[in-house]
């Protein structure tokens, strides 16, 4: 009987701790720091726009709230009961740096004390805004079925303008689509999605959102041959207008199907369109012409399909960029030994012209600049220069500047030693009087 009471005793002693455990958390019901992750929003961004440029940030777009809540209602507060956003018309200028706001917009009676957020600004990078077009451009990959070759591809679409911050844009250097002809035995027809290809022709994708196209996707055509095919290759004539550059000739069509006999066929390989039928003479933007290619075949060979085709000659506008030169980034050739080699000014402001994406890297490291001392005298001498540019680039002018030589050690230590000389002599006469 006294054993039962023992157990009796024990489950009673358990349920009153328990009632009173929950009478104290009911009664204290304690404030507890919680936090959150809310999404970054971003207010006021034609402030950049407007200006023609973009923007990103720097860092995540997600910050962490931090609250004080009574523990009993933590489990009712969530992400979406806050807002966090940056105002880009309070971005300091200097260092690009915005305040980040955090406001309650729901359950606001269950939130005790101050919400903060972390971190408490965010910076942003800015950049300018580029628009650019190119030229369709089209890369067949795989083989086809024995006897047949590529002929003509057509796009229904020629060019394509893409949008966004100058620093990605320079990293595309076409756009255009890849087609897989492996085991083509006929024409075929169909839609592709765009692609973006860097200089070495191989595709990439580019992630940022701020990049965009004018359109998506192309029609294309291609006409599948069963004959020998003769590339086409473009000769181009003509000086473009001043402060521009002639970066080269673009066509959808790569070559042309020909028939004629083996013996007029043997040994070619190419058909040439003259410098006669493109020129790009006083050009300021891309000319497009419309060529026959037939009227370019050799005598005796003729065309198999359509030979309009037509070549655009893609002309760009020169920046220009200024860098500063000192006496120790030149090469100084010539040079003798003991003679000093100093330039008036001390610092030489060279002109360098070239395209945007050519000149955006370029520094002073890069203008391998001569100067030949070789046959200079001592004293003042006008000073020239010689460059080596990285390819694509120009030196449009620099500062005028003055070679200063020196005169040789042992021309000085002779002097020294002559004025010493007289200078006794003069003692000696007077000490004789």
């Amino acid at each position: 009987m006294k054993k039962t009471n023992n157990i009796v005793l024990k489950i009673s002693s358990l349920a009153i701790a328990f009632f009173v455990w929950i009478v104290v958390i009911n009664i204290s019901n304690p404030v507890v720091t919680r936090s959150q992750t809310v999404n970054l929003e971003v207010l006021n961004s034609d402030v950049i726009t407007d200006a023609g440029k973009t923007y990103s940030l720097i860092g995540a777009n997600t910050v962490t709230v931090s609250y004080e809540v009574r523990s009993r209602d933590e489990s009712k507060i969530s992400a979406s009961d806050f807002k966090a956003s940056i105002d880009l018309g309070d971005m300091y200028d200097i260092t690009g740096a915005v305040p980040i706001s955090v406001e309650v917009v729901n359950n606001k009676n269950l939130i005790s004390g101050a919400v903060t957020s972390k971190p408490s600004i965010v910076r942003i990078s800015i950049e300018d805004l580029q628009r650019k077009e190119f030229t369709m451009t089209t890369k067949i990959t795989g083989t086809p079925s024995d006897g047949y070759s590529v002929g003509e591809v057509k796009l229904d679409k020629s060019t394509v303008a893409v949008t966004g911050p100058v620093s990605v844009i320079g990293q595309i250097s076409k756009v255009g689509v890849e087609i897989d002809v492996d085991g083509m035995d006929g024409n075929v027809t169909g839609k592709a999605e765009l692609k973006y290809f860097d200089a070495n022709g191989n595709a990439f994708i580019i992630s940022d959102s701020r990049v965009t196209k004018s359109f998506d996707t192309v029609n294309y055509s291609i006409v599948m041959l069963n004959g020998r095919t003769l590339a086409l290759n473009f000769e181009v004539g003509g000086e473009v207008a001043e402060g521009y550059i002639f970066t080269g000739a673009e066509s959808s069509t790569k070559s042309i199907q020909v028939r004629g006999q083996p013996e007029v066929l043997e040994g070619l390989d190419a058909v040439t369109i003259p410098a006669t039928a493109l020129s790009v003479e006083g050009a300021t933007s891309d000319v497009i012409v419309d060529v026959d290619v037939k009227n370019f075949l050799p005598e005796n060979v003729s065309a198999v399909g359509d030979t309009n085709i037509k070549v655009t000659l893609k002309v760009e506008a020169l920046d220009k960029k200024s860098v500063t030169l000192t006496i120790g980034d030149l090469e100084i050739k010539g040079a003798r030994t003991g003679v000093s080699t100093n330039i008036i000014p001390e610092r030489i402001t060279v002109v360098v012209s070239g395209l945007s994406a050519n000149l955006e890297a370029v520094s002073n490291s890069d203008i391998k600049a001569t100067l030949d001392v070789s046959k200079m005298t001592a004293g003042a001498n006008n000073g020239t220069l010689t460059f080596e540019l990285p390819t694509g680039l120009s030196v449009d002018s620099y500062t005028p500047f003055e070679v200063m030589i020196g005169s040789p050690a042992n021309e000085r230590n002779e002097t020294t030693t002559t004025v010493e000389q007289s200078s006794s002599e003069e003692s000696s006469s007077a000490a004789e009087n």
